[in-house]
Protein backbone atom coordinates (compact mmCIF):
# COMPACT_ATOMS: atom_id res chain seq x y z
CA UNK A 1 0.00 0.00 0.00
CA UNK A 2 2.83 2.35 0.94
CA UNK A 3 4.72 1.49 -2.28
CA UNK A 4 1.67 2.33 -4.43
CA UNK A 5 1.29 5.66 -2.66
CA UNK A 6 4.94 6.56 -3.32
CA UNK A 7 4.56 5.64 -6.99
CA UNK A 8 1.49 7.88 -7.18
CA UNK A 9 3.41 10.81 -5.66
CA UNK A 10 6.32 10.21 -8.05
CA UNK A 11 4.03 10.30 -11.11
CA UNK A 12 2.47 13.59 -9.98
CA UNK A 13 5.91 15.17 -9.46
CA UNK A 14 7.08 14.03 -12.94
CA UNK A 15 3.93 15.43 -14.61
CA UNK A 16 4.41 18.72 -12.74
CA UNK A 17 8.01 19.01 -13.92
CA UNK A 18 7.01 18.34 -17.54
CA UNK A 19 4.23 20.95 -17.45
CA UNK A 20 6.60 23.50 -15.91
CA UNK A 21 9.26 22.84 -18.56
CA UNK A 22 6.74 23.29 -21.37
CA UNK A 23 5.61 26.56 -19.83
CA UNK A 24 9.19 27.85 -19.61
CA UNK A 25 9.89 27.07 -23.28
CA UNK A 26 6.67 28.18 -24.97
CA UNK A 27 5.48 30.77 -22.49
CA UNK A 28 8.68 32.79 -22.90
CA UNK A 29 8.43 32.59 -26.68
CA UNK A 30 4.93 34.04 -26.58
CA UNK A 31 6.00 36.80 -24.21
CA UNK A 32 8.97 37.67 -26.40
CA UNK A 33 6.72 37.68 -29.47
CA UNK A 34 4.31 40.08 -27.76
CA UNK A 35 7.19 42.33 -26.75
CA UNK A 36 8.48 42.31 -30.33
CA UNK A 37 5.09 43.18 -31.79
CA UNK A 38 4.73 46.07 -29.35
CA UNK A 39 8.11 47.50 -30.36
CA UNK A 40 7.37 46.90 -34.05
CA UNK A 41 4.06 48.79 -33.97
CA UNK A 42 5.66 51.62 -32.02
CA UNK A 43 8.41 52.03 -34.63
CA UNK A 44 5.91 51.96 -37.52
CA UNK A 45 3.90 54.74 -35.90
CA UNK A 46 7.07 56.78 -35.50
CA UNK A 47 8.12 56.24 -39.14
CA UNK A 48 4.84 57.31 -40.79
CA UNK A 49 4.49 60.41 -38.62
CA UNK A 50 6.99 62.48 -40.61
CA UNK A 51 8.78 61.72 -43.90
CA UNK A 52 11.71 63.69 -45.37
CA UNK A 53 12.68 63.06 -49.02
CA UNK A 54 15.71 64.62 -50.77
CA UNK A 55 14.92 66.04 -54.25
CA UNK A 56 17.47 66.58 -57.01
CA UNK A 57 17.02 69.73 -59.15
CA UNK A 58 13.94 70.85 -57.23
CA UNK A 59 11.71 73.22 -59.22
CA UNK A 60 8.30 73.37 -57.47
CA UNK A 61 6.19 71.04 -55.39
CA UNK A 62 3.15 72.01 -57.49
CA UNK A 63 2.58 68.85 -59.62
CA UNK A 64 0.83 70.78 -62.40
CA UNK A 65 3.92 72.94 -62.92
CA UNK A 66 6.75 70.58 -62.02
CA UNK A 67 8.79 68.76 -64.66
CA UNK A 68 10.73 66.84 -62.02
CA UNK A 69 10.10 63.07 -62.03
CA UNK A 70 10.74 62.88 -58.29
CA UNK A 71 8.08 65.52 -57.64
CA UNK A 72 5.59 63.60 -59.78
CA UNK A 73 6.22 60.47 -57.71
CA UNK A 74 5.94 62.33 -54.42
CA UNK A 75 2.82 64.22 -55.54
CA UNK A 76 0.82 60.99 -55.59
CA UNK A 77 1.01 61.00 -51.79
CA UNK A 78 -0.33 64.55 -51.53
CA UNK A 79 -2.67 65.09 -54.50
CA UNK A 80 -5.39 62.92 -55.99
CA UNK A 81 -6.90 62.64 -59.51
CA UNK A 82 -10.48 61.97 -60.51
CA UNK A 83 -9.55 58.49 -61.71
CA UNK A 84 -6.49 56.25 -61.46
CA UNK A 85 -5.21 53.39 -63.59
CA UNK A 86 -4.42 50.04 -61.97
CA UNK A 87 -1.40 47.87 -62.82
CA UNK A 88 -3.58 45.87 -65.22
CA UNK A 89 -4.70 49.12 -66.95
CA UNK A 90 -8.20 49.25 -65.52
CA UNK A 91 -9.90 52.46 -64.44
CA UNK A 92 -10.32 52.93 -60.69
CA UNK A 93 -12.30 55.68 -58.95
CA UNK A 94 -10.45 58.21 -56.78
CA UNK A 95 -11.98 61.68 -56.24
CA UNK A 96 -14.79 60.71 -58.62
CA UNK A 97 -17.43 58.32 -57.31
CA UNK A 98 -18.85 57.65 -60.78
CA UNK A 99 -18.51 58.81 -64.37
CA UNK A 100 -20.60 58.39 -67.50
CA UNK A 101 -20.31 59.18 -71.19
CA UNK A 102 -23.52 61.10 -71.94
CA UNK A 103 -22.80 61.71 -75.64
CA UNK A 104 -20.02 61.10 -78.16
CA UNK A 105 -18.20 64.19 -76.91
CA UNK A 106 -19.37 64.74 -73.33
CA UNK A 107 -18.75 63.15 -69.94
CA UNK A 108 -20.46 63.74 -66.60
CA UNK A 109 -18.39 63.17 -63.48
CA UNK A 110 -19.95 62.74 -60.03
CA UNK A 111 -17.56 63.57 -57.19
CA UNK A 112 -17.22 61.98 -53.78
CA UNK A 113 -19.03 63.78 -50.98
CA UNK A 114 -17.36 65.42 -47.98
CA UNK A 115 -13.79 65.22 -49.30
CA UNK A 116 -11.65 67.96 -47.77
CA UNK A 117 -8.38 69.63 -48.68
CA UNK A 118 -5.79 69.39 -45.94
CA UNK A 119 -6.46 73.04 -45.03
CA UNK A 120 -10.03 72.04 -44.09
CA UNK A 121 -11.88 73.49 -47.10
CA UNK A 122 -14.35 71.31 -49.00
CA UNK A 123 -13.42 69.73 -52.33
CA UNK A 124 -15.99 70.69 -55.02
CA UNK A 125 -16.63 70.58 -58.76
CA UNK A 126 -15.17 74.08 -59.02
CA UNK A 127 -11.75 72.62 -58.15
CA UNK A 128 -12.01 70.30 -61.15
CA UNK A 129 -12.99 73.16 -63.44
CA UNK A 130 -10.16 75.32 -62.05
CA UNK A 131 -7.55 72.58 -62.57
CA UNK A 132 -8.56 71.92 -66.18
CA UNK A 133 -8.59 75.65 -66.93
CA UNK A 134 -5.07 75.95 -65.51
CA UNK A 135 -3.84 73.01 -67.58
CA UNK A 136 -5.22 74.65 -70.74
CA UNK A 137 -3.66 78.01 -69.85
CA UNK A 138 -0.87 78.80 -72.34
CA UNK A 139 1.26 80.18 -69.48
CA UNK A 140 1.21 76.83 -67.71
CA UNK A 141 3.66 74.37 -69.22
CA UNK A 142 2.42 71.14 -67.71
CA UNK A 143 3.26 67.53 -68.44
CA UNK A 144 -0.51 66.93 -68.37
CA UNK A 145 -1.33 69.25 -71.28
CA UNK A 146 -2.07 66.35 -73.61
CA UNK A 147 -4.64 65.00 -71.17
CA UNK A 148 -6.88 68.04 -71.69
CA UNK A 149 -6.13 69.05 -75.30
CA UNK A 150 -9.56 67.85 -76.52
CA UNK A 151 -11.53 69.57 -73.76
CA UNK A 152 -13.38 72.65 -75.01
CA UNK A 153 -15.37 73.42 -71.89
CA UNK A 154 -16.10 72.41 -68.30
CA UNK A 155 -19.52 73.04 -66.75
CA UNK A 156 -20.14 72.99 -63.00
CA UNK A 157 -23.62 71.49 -62.62
CA UNK A 158 -23.56 71.48 -58.81
CA UNK A 159 -21.00 71.13 -56.01
CA UNK A 160 -20.38 67.46 -56.75
CA UNK A 161 -21.14 67.22 -60.47
CA UNK A 162 -19.14 68.43 -63.47
CA UNK A 163 -19.69 68.04 -67.22
CA UNK A 164 -16.67 67.88 -69.54
CA UNK A 165 -17.25 68.75 -73.20
CA UNK A 166 -14.83 67.61 -75.92
CA UNK A 167 -14.18 68.91 -79.43
CA UNK A 168 -14.79 65.41 -80.82
CA UNK A 169 -15.25 61.85 -79.70
CA UNK A 170 -12.10 60.54 -78.03
CA UNK A 171 -12.05 56.78 -77.48
CA UNK A 172 -11.42 55.91 -73.83
CA UNK A 173 -11.12 59.58 -72.89
CA UNK A 174 -11.61 58.62 -69.22
CA UNK A 175 -7.99 57.38 -69.19
CA UNK A 176 -6.93 61.04 -69.45
CA UNK A 177 -8.57 62.01 -66.16
CA UNK A 178 -5.56 60.99 -64.08
CA UNK A 179 -4.02 64.42 -63.50
CA UNK A 180 -3.86 65.79 -59.92
CA UNK A 181 -6.67 68.14 -58.92
CA UNK A 182 -5.71 71.49 -57.39
CA UNK A 183 -7.64 73.71 -54.97
CA UNK A 184 -9.58 76.64 -56.45
CA UNK A 185 -9.95 78.37 -53.06
CA UNK A 186 -6.25 78.10 -52.25
CA UNK A 187 -5.21 79.80 -55.49
CA UNK A 188 -8.09 82.27 -55.75
CA UNK A 189 -6.83 85.71 -56.86
CA UNK A 190 -3.27 84.38 -57.13
CA UNK A 191 -0.90 84.06 -60.08
CA UNK A 192 -0.95 80.26 -60.36
CA UNK A 193 2.56 80.09 -61.84
CA UNK A 194 4.37 82.74 -59.80
CA UNK A 195 2.61 82.70 -56.41
CA UNK A 196 4.61 81.88 -53.29
CA UNK A 197 1.73 79.59 -52.31
CA UNK A 198 3.34 76.95 -54.51
CA UNK A 199 5.78 76.41 -51.65
CA UNK A 200 3.10 74.66 -49.57
CA UNK A 201 0.14 73.82 -51.85
CA UNK A 202 -2.75 71.86 -50.39
CA UNK A 203 -3.94 68.44 -51.51
CA UNK A 204 -6.62 65.89 -50.64
CA UNK A 205 -4.22 62.95 -50.18
CA UNK A 206 -3.02 61.27 -46.98
CA UNK A 207 0.02 63.54 -46.64
CA UNK A 208 0.38 67.31 -46.59
CA UNK A 209 3.35 69.42 -47.65
CA UNK A 210 5.42 71.50 -45.23
CA UNK A 211 8.37 73.40 -46.70
CA UNK A 212 11.08 73.93 -44.09
CA UNK A 213 13.99 76.04 -45.42
CA UNK A 214 14.03 74.25 -48.75
CA UNK A 215 13.27 70.82 -47.29
CA UNK A 216 10.00 69.38 -48.54
CA UNK A 217 8.43 67.56 -45.63
CA UNK A 218 5.42 65.27 -46.00
CA UNK A 219 3.40 64.86 -42.83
Amino acid sequence: MKSSFLKYIFVIVVIGLVVYSVYLVYGKKDNNANDYETVKVSKEEEIIDNIRIPIVKFDTINPILSNNAQIQNISKLVYEPLLTITEDYKIELCLAKEWSKVSDAAYVIKLKDNVKWNDGTLFTAKDVQFTIDRLKDSNVKSIYINNVENIIGVEVIDNTTVRINLDREVPFFEYNLIFPIMSYKYYENEDFVATSKNINPVGTGKFKVVNDNGNVILK
